[in-house]
């Protein structure tokens, strides 16, 4: 028995091809076995807990920072093999080709340690630009591009201007990946894990100081301090070629109006949950409430055609709804999927309205207040946060080209600085382990409190112990300090960025705060030696000065951000710079849950 064809009309007809290529275009959006969308069923993704795929791409990011790390602090502890300040003879009368050490005057080394920090602020500028343009994952890929250069320049330097050069192309690569790599993982870690995922930064850092003095330390002959000084190429291939099978941040993809790849990117990060509440926050959080309205709708079609049909198995239903939902604007014409079209036609009139939008502000519009939010309290406390790093001293006395740390720990033998230097940063990496517990519990300002505080009194030591002694007391508060500084501090400032700053501007700011923070080292780096020469007993009370007004400032201006979404910290701290110390949730509400947690622990 024939039955003969339906017409249907050539609407109808488009609408069913556009979704075969839409299908076949983006297969992997559509793919059922990630979860199965049951809103009832599965929990909401904004409460999400530890994922093993975040974790893994935050490694693999943070071989970055590593980078960072290694190159800031191999140098001071391989300057006896790489540097010949007063040559006997020709600078390659041992080498052949590559020379067993390079020929450097005492103000070529102090150019060459220091143009990492140069390079770095060369980087920070275009990062931005670079992240927003290509994308954060491929950003650090290219990146990658830059450490590769850089390490291949110094592992065949022939020449101090060769070796030099080397270090400016490595130091652009370290400012760049030091805005992209936290903006990265800010944008992919969960609600509830941000803290965690985010201490990975100082976490690889620290580790690549320790590593790489390590390594520089049993530098023993010949040419070996090339293979150290090349080490970040290795590194660096190693992201080359296992980043790109990580997901693109949603955010960005959201931003360049790639929603079929950002939902899929999303449903990979939060394999096991429902994402929609997610979604729509994020659609939200691109432009602010002029598209609460579009958001609201889709939100609304979305939950009921969740529940609308009845006649399907619920797996199958689930798998209808997740294609449907993924096509977004695609047309529908079939009356089995008019709860699925539903949905997409209502997805799609937000995504529609946001792609007429501009997704990404300036610099100078974002710090003047000429956006949809007006965050210029918050971006203050982004720089004051980033600032206040380097102006610790910290980095520039223990991995400096200073005399400091000979100074400190023991002038007759020189080698006793590089080697404090690696319990220095060994010491802190229990500071580290202690953040990551603590920062999702107890809270950012908590932290940040306690850091600046600790660093205030231990800066504080080491001055009394310069001018009096004894010389225990300055070795006691270096270590100490250190530890204080990972603690909060060293960590905090760079997770805070993407935790407070809306998607359409975490660009801009992380140029700013990046480009503070590498200009602020290049001041500190020049001004320590000057102050080592004329007023060494006073270094450590200025640096105390500085922590003592950061911890004041932060108690005063910066708001807690602890499992809280990015829309409310805005809604609640948009305009110019105000107090924060009295309102609800900050100082007393950080304070009412250490108090909970020292109760716990004593089991009362």
């Amino acid at each position: 028995m024939s039955h003969a064809a339906v017409p249907i009309s050539h609407d109808q007809a488009r609408g069913q091809m556009e979704r075969k290529c839409a299908a076949a275009e983006f297969p992997q959006v559509f793919a059922v076995d990630l979860h199965e969308v049951d809103g009832e069923k599965f929990q909401d993704s904004l409460d999400a807990g530890f994922s093993w795929y975040v974790l893994v791409t935050t490694v693999l990011v943070s071989l970055s920072t590593v980078n960072i790390g290694w190159l800031t602090g191999t140098m001071n502890a391989s300057k006896a093999m790489i540097c010949q300040l007063h040559p006997t003879g020709p600078a390659n009368a041992h080498g052949g080709e590559f020379p067993e050490r390079l020929l450097f005057s005492d103000s070529a080394w102090t150019v060459a340690v220091g143009i990492l920090a140069v390079g770095g602020l060369v980087g920070a500028l275009v990062s931005g630009t670079i992240a927003d343009s290509i994308g954060r994952r491929n950003a650090l890929v290219v990146n990658n591009g830059l450490f590769l250069a850089g390490a291949v320049l110094m592992g065949t330097a022939t020449t101090a201007v060769h070796f030099t050069l080397g270090r400016f192309v490595a130091g652009i690569g370290c400012g760049v990946a030091s805005g992209v790599a936290n903006t990265y993982v800010g944008e992919i870690a969960p609600r509830r894990w941000r803290g965690l995922y985010g201490a990975f930064f100082q976490l690889s850092m620290v580790l690549g100081l320790l590593f790489g003095q390590l390594a520089a330390m049993h530098i023993t002959s010949g040419t070996h301090w090339r293979i150290v000084a090349a080490l970040p190429g290795a590194f660096a291939l190693l992201q080359i070629a296992l980043l790109p099978l990580r997901v693109e941040s949603p955010s960005y993809l959201l931003k360049a109006h790639h929603f079929n790849e950002a939902r899929h990117a999303l449903l990979t990060l939060r394999r096991g949950y429902d994402v929609a509440a997610e979604w729509r926050l994020s659609l939200l959080s691109l432009n602010g409430p002029a598209n609460a309205a579009a958001a609201a709708a889709s939100a609304a079609a979305a939950a009921s055609a969740r529940h609308a049909d009845s006649a399907v198995t619920m797996k199958t239903r689930s798998a209808h709804s997740a294609i449907e939902e993924g096509v977004g604007s695609t047309p529908t014409v079939s009356s089995s999927s008019s709860s699925g079209g539903r949905d997409g036609a209502a997805t799609g009139t937000a995504e529609g309205a946001l792609a007429e939008t501009k997704h990404v502000a300036g610099v100078w519009q974002t710090i003047t207040g000429c956006t949809r939010n007006d965050l210029r309290h918050l971006i203050v406390c982004c720089v004051l946060l980033v600032a206040l790093q380097p102006l610790s001293g910290l980095t520039a006395v223990l991995f400096g080209d200073t005399g400091v740390m000979v100074d400190l720990f023991d002038p007759y033998c020189p080698l006793s600085a590089p080697w404090a230097g690696i319990a220095v940063c060994a010491a802190s990496l229990p500071a580290l382990a202690l953040c990551m517990v603590c920062v999702d519990r107890l809270g950012r300002r908590a932290l940040l409190l306690g850091s600046l505080g600790g660093m205030t009194i231990c800066s504080a030591l080491i001055a009394v112990g310069m001018f009096f002694g004894p010389n225990s007391m300055v070795m006691a508060g270096v270590f100490l300090c250190y530890f204080v500084f990972n603690l909060g501090l060293g960590t905090i400032p760079w997770l805070y960025i993407s935790e407070v700053i809306p998607s359409y501007s975490v660009g801009a700011i992380t140029v700013l705060c990046c480009s503070v923070y590498w200009g602020l080292s290049v001041v500190v780096g020049l001004m320590v030696p000057i102050i080592e020469d004329s007023v060494p007993e006073w270094m450590f009370l200025i640096f105390a000065c500085f922590t003592l007004a950061g911890a004041v400032a932060v108690m005063l201006v910066v708001p807690e951000t602890m499992g809280r979404q990015t829309a409310d910290i805005v809604r609640k701290h948009s305009g110019s710079l105000h107090l924060v110390v009295g309102q609800k949730g900050q100082l007393a509400a950080g304070t009412s849950r250490i108090r909970y947690r020292l109760h716990a622990m004593l089991g009362r």
